[in-house]
């Protein structure tokens, strides 16, 4: 990658980038209170399931996709409307089309983004975002693959540094043990199509479910 296509990078994977990921939790909130995640080993025992057999594979599928459909406006709208539709619940939903937006929107500054006459009446899902904004913005695939796998995966990580609550370092620990993991997961994302797309970490999904109804919550999902 040329110098200012890795600044960009940079700070399109920021936990600043302003696209409010600090609000979501991607379901791990239940988890914690039910005691599913409770240290270092059950969070990474959590994410490593969510990158192998779950939505975080999946997403890192789509956003290849979309990485590689680059230009093809038709073709972006029809792999956001089927991410939309792999949406497990509502929640899951919300999270991942509010947070694909505001990436939009805050991306649009660099002017790597469709136009609106292409964006309007359709909902946009964070990875495909992140896989047109990537590819419009001279990143390449492997790290374009790379890159929004970390950026899902750091927010789970900081979502229960602040829930269990571990600290800092334990968080570090996380990230450093799930490395490898992702880095499987993106090498296997880039030999799938949406037609691979799949699931069966039930737990998370229904975690997902139950924290619409959950009595305290910190976290939107």
């Amino acid at each position: 990658m040329a110098g200012q296509d890795f600044l960009r990078l940079l700070s399109w994977v920021s936990p600043a980038f302003p696209t409010g990921g600090y609000a979501y939790s991607h379901g791990l909130e239940w988890a914690v209170e039910r005691g599913d995640v409770c240290d270092v080993q059950t969070l990474c025992a959590w994410t490593y399931a969510l990158l192998q057999h779950g939505s975080l594979g999946n997403d890192l599928v789509i956003l290849h996709a979309a990485w590689v459909a680059g230009e093809d406006d038709d073709r972006l709208r029809d792999i956001a409307q089927f991410a939309c539709a792999t949406a497990t619940s509502r929640e899951r939903y919300e999270e991942t089309t509010y947070q694909g937006e505001a990436f939009l929107r805050a991306a649009g500054v660099w002017n790597v983004t469709p136009p609106s006459t292409v964006l309007a009446g359709q909902r946009w899902p964070l990875p495909v975002a992140q896989g047109l904004v990537f590819r419009r913005g001279g990143v390449a695939c492997r790290q374009a693959v790379l890159s929004g796998g970390y950026a899902a995966m750091a927010a789970l990580v900081s979502a229960a540094v602040r829930l269990v609550p571990l600290g800092q370092t334990d968080g570090l620990h996380a990230l450093a043990r799930l490395e490898p993991a992702l880095a499987a997961a993106a090498r296997h994302a880039q030999d799938q199509t949406l037609e691979d797309v799949g699931g069966a970490c039930f737990g998370s999904d229904l975690a997902a479910m139950y924290h619409e109804t959950q009595e305290t919550r910190l976290f939107r999902t």
